[in-house]
Protein backbone atom coordinates (compact mmCIF):
# COMPACT_ATOMS: atom_id res chain seq x y z
CA UNK A 1 0.00 0.00 0.00
CA UNK A 2 1.43 3.12 -0.82
CA UNK A 3 2.47 5.51 1.85
CA UNK A 4 0.21 9.32 1.97
CA UNK A 5 2.37 12.08 2.82
CA UNK A 6 0.65 14.94 0.89
CA UNK A 7 1.21 18.54 2.48
CA UNK A 8 -2.18 19.73 3.74
CA UNK A 9 -1.44 23.28 3.96
CA UNK A 10 1.20 25.67 2.17
CA UNK A 11 4.46 26.65 3.32
CA UNK A 12 2.59 30.15 4.01
CA UNK A 13 -0.32 29.11 5.98
CA UNK A 14 -1.19 27.86 9.05
CA UNK A 15 -0.66 23.88 10.04
CA UNK A 16 -1.92 21.69 12.66
CA UNK A 17 -1.49 23.17 15.69
CA UNK A 18 0.08 26.30 13.86
CA UNK A 19 3.54 27.01 12.65
CA UNK A 20 3.11 25.98 8.99
CA UNK A 21 3.34 22.54 9.49
CA UNK A 22 1.85 19.28 7.61
CA UNK A 23 -0.36 16.70 8.92
CA UNK A 24 2.80 13.78 9.83
CA UNK A 25 5.41 16.52 11.28
CA UNK A 26 4.81 19.04 14.17
CA UNK A 27 7.52 21.85 14.74
CA UNK A 28 9.79 20.46 12.35
CA UNK A 29 9.78 16.54 13.03
CA UNK A 30 8.21 13.63 11.80
CA UNK A 31 5.66 12.17 14.34
CA UNK A 32 4.30 9.15 12.52
CA UNK A 33 2.68 7.94 8.64
CA UNK A 34 -0.17 7.94 7.52
CA UNK A 35 -1.88 5.18 5.64
CA UNK A 36 -4.91 4.88 3.50
CA UNK A 37 -6.29 2.10 2.23
CA UNK A 38 -9.86 1.47 0.41
CA UNK A 39 -10.57 0.24 -3.16
CA UNK A 40 -9.91 3.16 -4.92
CA UNK A 41 -6.44 2.62 -3.98
CA UNK A 42 -5.63 -0.68 -4.38
CA UNK A 43 -6.99 -0.22 -7.71
CA UNK A 44 -4.30 2.48 -8.69
CA UNK A 45 -1.42 0.26 -6.93
CA UNK A 46 -2.84 -2.44 -9.11
CA UNK A 47 -2.76 -0.10 -12.26
CA UNK A 48 1.04 0.97 -11.70
CA UNK A 49 1.82 -2.21 -11.10
CA UNK A 50 0.09 -4.10 -14.31
CA UNK A 51 1.58 -0.85 -16.68
CA UNK A 52 5.12 -1.66 -14.85
CA UNK A 53 5.36 -5.21 -15.98
CA UNK A 54 3.51 -4.74 -19.22
CA UNK A 55 6.46 -4.40 -21.26
CA UNK A 56 7.74 -8.00 -20.05
CA UNK A 57 4.71 -9.28 -20.57
CA UNK A 58 4.46 -8.08 -23.99
CA UNK A 59 8.38 -9.77 -25.15
CA UNK A 60 7.57 -13.01 -23.03
CA UNK A 61 5.02 -13.52 -25.16
CA UNK A 62 6.64 -12.57 -28.23
CA UNK A 63 9.07 -15.05 -27.30
CA UNK A 64 6.42 -17.72 -26.75
CA UNK A 65 4.96 -17.21 -29.95
CA UNK A 66 8.61 -17.75 -31.65
CA UNK A 67 9.32 -21.19 -29.78
CA UNK A 68 5.86 -22.40 -30.49
CA UNK A 69 4.99 -21.24 -34.12
CA UNK A 70 8.68 -21.94 -35.18
CA UNK A 71 8.75 -25.57 -33.60
CA UNK A 72 5.47 -26.05 -34.69
CA UNK A 73 5.66 -24.82 -38.42
CA UNK A 74 9.12 -25.30 -38.54
CA UNK A 75 10.15 -21.83 -40.56
CA UNK A 76 12.03 -18.98 -39.12
CA UNK A 77 9.63 -16.21 -40.77
CA UNK A 78 6.16 -17.56 -40.11
CA UNK A 79 6.78 -17.22 -36.02
CA UNK A 80 8.15 -13.28 -36.59
CA UNK A 81 5.15 -12.76 -39.41
CA UNK A 82 2.85 -13.90 -36.24
CA UNK A 83 4.32 -11.39 -33.99
CA UNK A 84 4.14 -8.48 -36.49
CA UNK A 85 0.51 -9.34 -37.36
CA UNK A 86 -0.56 -9.29 -33.71
CA UNK A 87 1.13 -6.60 -32.99
CA UNK A 88 -0.52 -4.23 -35.54
CA UNK A 89 -3.98 -5.82 -34.62
CA UNK A 90 -3.47 -5.05 -31.19
CA UNK A 91 -1.91 -1.06 -32.07
CA UNK A 92 -4.97 -0.70 -34.43
CA UNK A 93 -7.54 -2.27 -31.54
CA UNK A 94 -6.43 -0.14 -28.22
CA UNK A 95 -5.75 2.84 -30.65
CA UNK A 96 -9.54 2.75 -31.87
CA UNK A 97 -10.22 2.51 -28.58
CA UNK A 98 -8.22 5.95 -27.44
CA UNK A 99 -10.22 7.86 -30.42
CA UNK A 100 -13.47 6.52 -29.13
CA UNK A 101 -13.43 6.39 -25.36
CA UNK A 102 -10.40 9.15 -24.64
CA UNK A 103 -11.48 11.70 -27.87
CA UNK A 104 -14.59 11.04 -28.16
CA UNK A 105 -14.97 10.75 -32.07
CA UNK A 106 -18.35 8.92 -31.69
CA UNK A 107 -19.88 10.83 -29.21
CA UNK A 108 -21.94 12.42 -31.89
CA UNK A 109 -23.83 9.12 -32.22
CA UNK A 110 -25.39 9.26 -28.77
CA UNK A 111 -24.62 5.84 -28.06
CA UNK A 112 -23.68 5.12 -24.17
CA UNK A 113 -21.72 2.14 -24.31
CA UNK A 114 -19.03 5.03 -27.25
CA UNK A 115 -19.18 7.69 -25.05
CA UNK A 116 -16.45 8.77 -23.16
CA UNK A 117 -15.95 7.82 -19.29
CA UNK A 118 -13.71 9.35 -17.25
CA UNK A 119 -11.69 11.17 -20.17
CA UNK A 120 -9.34 8.09 -20.46
CA UNK A 121 -9.37 4.19 -20.71
CA UNK A 122 -9.53 2.27 -17.38
CA UNK A 123 -5.93 0.79 -16.88
CA UNK A 124 -7.49 -3.44 -17.28
CA UNK A 125 -9.04 -2.60 -20.61
CA UNK A 126 -6.04 -3.26 -22.77
CA UNK A 127 -4.75 -6.08 -20.17
CA UNK A 128 -7.51 -8.56 -20.47
CA UNK A 129 -8.00 -7.14 -24.50
CA UNK A 130 -4.07 -7.81 -25.04
CA UNK A 131 -4.67 -11.94 -23.66
CA UNK A 132 -7.71 -12.15 -25.49
CA UNK A 133 -6.70 -11.11 -28.56
CA UNK A 134 -3.29 -12.81 -28.82
CA UNK A 135 -5.40 -16.15 -28.47
CA UNK A 136 -7.36 -15.16 -30.81
CA UNK A 137 -5.41 -14.60 -33.25
CA UNK A 138 -2.65 -17.36 -32.81
CA UNK A 139 -5.84 -19.50 -33.64
CA UNK A 140 -6.53 -17.80 -36.47
CA UNK A 141 -3.67 -18.08 -38.04
CA UNK A 142 -2.53 -21.37 -36.92
CA UNK A 143 -5.63 -22.15 -39.60
CA UNK A 144 -4.42 -20.58 -42.14
CA UNK A 145 -0.97 -21.13 -42.06
CA UNK A 146 -1.66 -24.86 -41.41
CA UNK A 147 -3.57 -25.49 -45.05
CA UNK A 148 -0.63 -23.39 -46.27
CA UNK A 149 2.65 -25.52 -45.49
CA UNK A 150 -0.06 -28.56 -46.32
CA UNK A 151 -0.42 -27.27 -49.89
CA UNK A 152 3.21 -26.27 -50.01
CA UNK A 153 4.55 -29.63 -48.88
CA UNK A 154 2.10 -31.17 -51.92
CA UNK A 155 4.01 -29.07 -54.66
CA UNK A 156 2.28 -26.01 -55.06
CA UNK A 157 4.53 -22.61 -54.69
CA UNK A 158 3.81 -20.23 -51.77
CA UNK A 159 1.53 -18.34 -54.05
CA UNK A 160 -0.73 -21.55 -54.71
CA UNK A 161 -0.27 -22.71 -51.44
CA UNK A 162 -2.06 -19.15 -49.62
CA UNK A 163 -5.14 -19.27 -52.40
CA UNK A 164 -5.71 -22.96 -51.74
CA UNK A 165 -5.55 -22.39 -47.97
CA UNK A 166 -7.63 -19.22 -48.24
CA UNK A 167 -10.06 -21.54 -50.71
CA UNK A 168 -10.24 -24.54 -47.74
CA UNK A 169 -9.82 -22.54 -44.80
CA UNK A 170 -11.45 -18.97 -45.47
CA UNK A 171 -14.51 -19.84 -44.92
CA UNK A 172 -14.21 -21.55 -41.38
CA UNK A 173 -11.86 -18.52 -40.27
CA UNK A 174 -14.85 -15.85 -41.04
CA UNK A 175 -17.84 -17.66 -39.63
CA UNK A 176 -15.34 -18.02 -36.45
CA UNK A 177 -14.70 -14.43 -36.35
CA UNK A 178 -18.34 -13.16 -36.86
CA UNK A 179 -19.40 -15.69 -33.79
CA UNK A 180 -16.69 -14.39 -31.47
CA UNK A 181 -17.64 -10.79 -32.96
CA UNK A 182 -21.44 -11.37 -31.94
CA UNK A 183 -20.70 -12.58 -28.65
CA UNK A 184 -18.20 -9.60 -27.62
CA UNK A 185 -20.39 -7.45 -29.06
CA UNK A 186 -23.14 -8.21 -26.47
CA UNK A 187 -20.64 -6.26 -23.62
CA UNK A 188 -21.45 -3.15 -25.51
CA UNK A 189 -25.24 -3.56 -24.23
CA UNK A 190 -23.65 -3.25 -20.43
CA UNK A 191 -23.84 0.42 -18.71
CA UNK A 192 -20.54 -0.29 -17.19
CA UNK A 193 -17.71 1.39 -18.67
CA UNK A 194 -14.68 -0.58 -18.63
CA UNK A 195 -16.78 -3.39 -20.43
CA UNK A 196 -17.68 -1.85 -23.24
CA UNK A 197 -14.47 -0.81 -23.28
CA UNK A 198 -13.09 -4.48 -23.30
CA UNK A 199 -16.01 -5.45 -25.45
CA UNK A 200 -15.01 -2.65 -28.43
CA UNK A 201 -11.71 -3.75 -28.51
CA UNK A 202 -12.24 -7.27 -28.87
CA UNK A 203 -14.55 -6.36 -31.79
CA UNK A 204 -11.73 -4.49 -33.70
CA UNK A 205 -9.30 -6.71 -33.35
CA UNK A 206 -11.34 -9.99 -33.93
CA UNK A 207 -12.74 -8.14 -37.03
CA UNK A 208 -9.16 -7.06 -38.35
CA UNK A 209 -7.57 -10.52 -37.74
CA UNK A 210 -10.05 -12.41 -39.91
CA UNK A 211 -10.83 -10.26 -42.43
CA UNK A 212 -7.53 -8.28 -43.13
CA UNK A 213 -4.88 -10.11 -41.50
CA UNK A 214 -5.82 -13.79 -43.07
CA UNK A 215 -7.28 -12.76 -46.14
CA UNK A 216 -5.53 -9.18 -46.63
CA UNK A 217 -1.87 -9.12 -44.80
CA UNK A 218 -0.59 -12.10 -45.02
CA UNK A 219 -1.46 -13.41 -48.55
CA UNK A 220 0.90 -9.89 -49.61
CA UNK A 221 3.52 -10.54 -47.28
CA UNK A 222 3.87 -14.00 -48.83
CA UNK A 223 3.56 -13.12 -52.07
CA UNK A 224 6.19 -10.59 -51.96
CA UNK A 225 8.41 -13.13 -50.31
CA UNK A 226 10.62 -15.56 -52.32
CA UNK A 227 9.36 -19.22 -51.56
CA UNK A 228 13.30 -19.92 -50.02
CA UNK A 229 12.71 -17.51 -47.35
CA UNK A 230 9.20 -18.01 -46.46
CA UNK A 231 9.47 -21.20 -45.85
CA UNK A 232 13.34 -21.66 -44.41
CA UNK A 233 14.32 -23.62 -43.18
CA UNK A 234 12.26 -26.30 -43.78
CA UNK A 235 12.63 -28.80 -46.76
CA UNK A 236 9.93 -29.44 -49.37
CA UNK A 237 9.64 -33.26 -49.17
CA UNK A 238 11.09 -35.01 -52.26
CA UNK A 239 8.03 -35.73 -54.74
CA UNK A 240 6.91 -39.31 -54.85
CA UNK A 241 9.21 -41.77 -57.63
CA UNK A 242 7.33 -43.80 -60.10
CA UNK A 243 8.93 -47.14 -57.71
CA UNK A 244 6.05 -45.34 -54.90
CA UNK A 245 3.24 -44.84 -57.27
CA UNK A 246 3.37 -48.48 -58.06
CA UNK A 247 4.71 -49.67 -54.61
CA UNK A 248 1.49 -47.96 -53.37
CA UNK A 249 -1.05 -48.90 -56.07
CA UNK A 250 0.35 -52.61 -55.38
CA UNK A 251 -1.01 -52.18 -51.81
CA UNK A 252 -3.75 -50.56 -52.42
CA UNK A 253 -4.73 -53.18 -54.48
CA UNK A 254 -3.76 -56.16 -51.83
CA UNK A 255 -5.64 -54.76 -49.34
CA UNK A 256 -8.95 -54.34 -51.57
CA UNK A 257 -8.65 -58.63 -52.36
CA UNK A 258 -10.02 -59.41 -48.58
CA UNK A 259 -12.68 -56.04 -48.99
CA UNK A 260 -13.76 -57.81 -52.46
CA UNK A 261 -13.81 -62.10 -51.06
CA UNK A 262 -15.56 -60.39 -48.02
CA UNK A 263 -17.99 -58.88 -50.39
CA UNK A 264 -18.80 -61.73 -52.28
CA UNK A 265 -19.23 -64.60 -49.01
CA UNK A 266 -21.75 -61.59 -47.98
CA UNK A 267 -23.46 -61.85 -51.64
CA UNK A 268 -23.57 -65.99 -51.17
CA UNK A 269 -24.89 -65.92 -47.69
CA UNK A 270 -27.52 -63.43 -48.74
CA UNK A 271 -28.74 -65.44 -51.89
CA UNK A 272 -28.73 -69.18 -50.28
CA UNK A 273 -30.13 -68.10 -47.06
CA UNK A 274 -29.93 -68.60 -43.15
CA UNK A 275 -29.91 -72.49 -44.08
CA UNK A 276 -27.12 -72.38 -46.63
CA UNK A 277 -29.21 -74.27 -49.34
CA UNK A 278 -29.83 -72.88 -52.46
CA UNK A 279 -33.52 -72.15 -53.25
CA UNK A 280 -34.97 -74.24 -55.17
CA UNK A 281 -34.96 -72.20 -58.43
CA UNK A 282 -31.50 -72.12 -58.31
CA UNK A 283 -31.75 -76.14 -57.65
CA UNK A 284 -34.06 -77.24 -60.51
CA UNK A 285 -31.63 -75.11 -63.03
CA UNK A 286 -28.59 -76.69 -61.81
CA UNK A 287 -27.58 -73.35 -60.42
CA UNK A 288 -28.04 -71.29 -63.57
CA UNK A 289 -30.77 -68.14 -62.67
Amino acid sequence: MRTLREQLVGAGGEGVGGGGGTLLEWEGQQIGEVFAYGMPLEQMDGAQYTLRRMPVVVLAIAAIICVILGGSFGTALVPLRAVVCITWMLVVAIGASVMVYQLGYLEFLGLEALAPAGGSLFWISPSVALAVLVGLGLDYDIFLMDSVMENWQEGKDGREAVIAALDQAGTIISAAGIIMFLAFGALLASTTPVLNQIGFMLCIGVLIDCFITTKLTIPALMACVPDAANFWPKKRPPPPTAGDIEERGSVSARGSVPCLRRSLTSSARDLLGNSGTAPPSLRNTGGRS
